[in-house]
């Protein structure tokens, strides 16, 4: 969840554009080093980098993101002034900020080459023009691995091409439902990928906040997660087929675009570029899987670049798309990136200071039993997302407060997944999230209708399917 729009800032000059692309550029390194390589050399130069990027951007954004730099601003003086060892909570929460900003920048690599690129377009216009039977399920599953390439950028992609095929129909009520039904099939699956990409911020940050959890395991298990998300979306989008009249005539899709199963090769190598290379890296060097997905998209995307671009060309085509990508796109994403950095800051520096005054107060939440403290994150998490609490904000802090799965007796994967379940439900339904706010905007209804009207059973029954799953797993 990215939030609701900033008011327009003041733009960086094109000196501070480029400092701005270098400390990034620089951040993502320090960070790549140290998930190599970790020493406390490069731990105190990722946290030092994480605070001079947060305040080089802060001049140039308002309204919530300067809320959340003024409310992280406040805990670290906090804890520079009344804790006896502020690096033991100051240190970590540096740490995940750095991280996440790395990440952001890591991913926007691949978002810059795959949204410029003609196989993107013409694989979204394929799972767009399924027959009516099996588009609900195209969406689904492909939105998923769109999602894996271009984060929310994949719901605006989908979503257009969703709108212009349903523009074929001349009846507006056949219009409207169509039109419904793909953008509800491509955020559910934009909500599914939340379960198990290893690009997603739900699986990297839970994974690293819990325990034991061992991402291979997690993106395993999350599969689980995302076929019964899908599963039960294809369900209730049956009830919404049977609303029209019996007897309308729906004009069929484009035929042409149905047929072009070839699209979809250069996703599939996409995945794969990514998947194998990550897992063998865990497996034969002990680099976590987030660290090594750090280092191997950029590169991905460099060879996209080169791959796309014709003989004689590549080399300048390269060095001008760089350009571009670290003076224009990494320092419009100013917003995104003190939004996401203070949020994980904040969420881990009060997660780590109310553990310790719960700790100090004598109240063991193991006590609860473990079977209810599972299902807690599916219902929390997406309630304190109605009133607009960042989904990064709210796990990194509730997680720390939560028993170990060593002391709840459960796996740790399926603490991971009970988080990334809440996480996941709350895409669709909170008005505050981006994906509902991208999706209303092409629908031409409000946030509410879409997470509510549209979402609301899905949500529910979601839930209690996704809470089965979980206590089958623990």
């Amino acid at each position: 969840m990215i939030g609701t729009p900033a008011p327009a800032s003041p733009l960086p000059s094109a000196r501070m554009a480029m400092a701005i692309g270098v400390l990034l550029s620089l951040n993502v390194v320090v960070n790549i080093v140290q998930g190599v390589s970790p020493s406390a050399g490069t731990s105190r130069a990722a946290e030092g980098l994480a605070v001079i990027i947060l305040a080089v951007l802060a001049p140039y954004v308002r309204g919530s993101r300067r809320i959340f730099l003024a409310a992280a601003a406040l805990l670290g003086a906090y804890c520079l002034f009344f804790l006896a060892q502020p690096g033991t909570v100051l240190g970590p929460a540096l740490d995940q900020a750095g991280f996440i900003i790395a990440f952001f920048c890591a991913l926007a690599t691949l978002q810059h080459v795959a949204g410029r690129s003609p196989a993107i377009s013409r694989a979204a216009l394929f799972l767009a023009n399924q027959p009516s039977g099996r588009r609900y399920l195209a969406l689904g599953f492909g939105a998923q691995v769109f999602a894996l390439i271009l984060s929310y950028g994949a719901l605006s992609l989908l979503g257009t091409m969703a709108r212009q095929s349903a523009e074929r129909e001349p009846v507006p009520a056949v219009r409207a439902l169509r039109t419904r039904r793909m953008l509800q099939g491509a955020q559910c699956g934009f909500a599914a990928s939340l379960c198990w990409s290893p690009l997603a911020y739900a699986v990297v940050i839970t994974s690293a906040l819990v325990p034991g959890a061992q991402m291979s395991s997690v993106v395993v298990h999350g599969l689980g997660s995302a076929l019964i998300l899908v599963s039960i979306g294809w369900l209730t989008d049956r009830r919404l087929k049977k609303s029209l009249p019996q007897g309308t005539v729906v004009t069929p899709p484009d035929q042409a675009a149905a047929s072009d199963t070839r699209s979809l090769i250069p996703l599939a190598w996409l995945l794969l570029a990514v998947a194998i290379p990550a897992a063998l890296l865990d497996v034969c060097a002990g680099i976590a899987p987030a660290h090594a997905v750090l280092a191997l998209v950029p590169m991905i995307s460099m060879i996209w670049v080169l791959l796309e671009t014709g003989a004689g060309h590549r080399l300048s085509v390269l060095g001008e798309r760089s350009r571009r990508f670290l003076l224009d796109d990494l320092p419009s994403f100013k917003g995104e990136l003190v939004l996401l950095g203070t949020a994980g800051f904040i969420g881990n520096a009060s997660g780590a200071l109310l553990a310790g005054w719960i700790a100090a107060a004598g109240f063991d939440l193991s006590a609860i039993p473990a079977r209810i403290l599972l299902v807690l994150p599916i219902m929390l998490v997406p309630l304190a997302g109605q009133v607009g609490l960042n989904p990064i904000l709210f796990v990194s802090l509730f997680a720390q407060l939560l028993p170990s799965p060593a002391e709840m007796g459960v796996s740790p994967v399926a603490l991971v997944l009970a988080l990334t379940a809440g996480w996941a439900l709350t895409a669709p339904t909170s008005p505050f999230t981006a994906s509902v706010m991208i999706i209303s905007r092409i629908g031409g209804v409000t946030p509410r209708v879409v997470a509510f009207t549209w979402n609301g059973v899905f949500v529910v029954t979601a839930a209690i399917g996704l809470a089965v799953w979980i206590q089958f797993l623990a």
